[in-house]
């Protein structure tokens, strides 16, 4: 997904905010029962719910058919330095497999995220990594359920909205690790990352490049290892 066309000035992936309005409840960053009216979207049918992996965002740059730059988040990745072997060998897979192809894309700054052995402790855990650009997720990991659920969340109140999301996400299952042939294990409350859990789902607005994430770590019932940023 390209969210940048200036080949000469790189931008950071903008921060993905939740739906729900969130507050610091004893000592964590959580959801409320609240919508935050700039996504209210996320609940109707002009939303795409794709799953959100646990990874690191990763972007290429892109110039006449080349990759001129790799960025993790604002830091520029120079391949031969030690430590950076991952990125380079995340996007080399990624075209391999035919994910991208990087003859084909038109200049400008392209986002996805990278998974792997030596990110976040490899949930997935796949050999290697591999770098996911967000048009592929997109394509891919689309929750078609979502499709019917906001039928049954119009003219519900912003609590009964909450309570069913909620419930939703205490058993979301990850699409990407069905995929990758994981056992069909339950999900709850009870579990953090671990099976077939997934981390969360990021919202796409139809037609627009608009954007909100939800993470079961958001809801006050996760249990398991949170965000850091979300430890007041």
């Amino acid at each position: 997904m390209r969210l940048n066309k200036n080949v000469e000035k790189s931008i950071d992936m903008p921060k993905l905010q939740s739906p729900f309005i969130r507050e610091v409840v004893n000592g964590v960053y959580v959801c409320t029962p609240r919508i935050d009216e700039r996504y209210r979207w996320a609940f109707t049918q002009e939303a795409e719910a794709i799953e959100k992996l646990d990874g690191t965002n990763v972007s290429i740059v892109v110039k006449d058919g080349k990759i001129i730059s790799i960025y993790n988040r604002k830091n520029l990745i120079e391949p031969w330095k030690k430590g950076n072997k991952r990125f380079v060998e995340g996007i080399l897979e990624s075209i391999e497999k035919g994910i991208i192809d990087v003859e084909k894309l038109e200049d400008g700054q392209y986002f996805g995220e990278l998974i792997g052995e030596s990110v976040n402790g490899n949930p997935y855990r796949i050999k290697g990594h591999i770098w996911l650009p967000l048009s592929y997720l997109r394509e891919h990991l689309r929750f078609k359920f979502w499709d019917e659920l906001v039928l049954d969340l119009k003219g519900k109140s912003d609590e009964e909205i909450y309570k069913k999301v909620s419930q939703v996400f205490e058993g979301l299952w990850s699409l990407y690790k069905r995929k990758l042939g994981f056992e069909k294990t339950p999900v709850n409350r009870n579990v953090s990352f671990e099976g077939m859990a997934a981390e969360g789902i990021v919202f796409y607005r139809k037609g627009t490049d608009e954007m909100c994430k939800l993470r079961r770590d958001m809801f006050d019932w996760f249990v398991g290892k949170r965000h850091k940023e979300d430890l007041k």
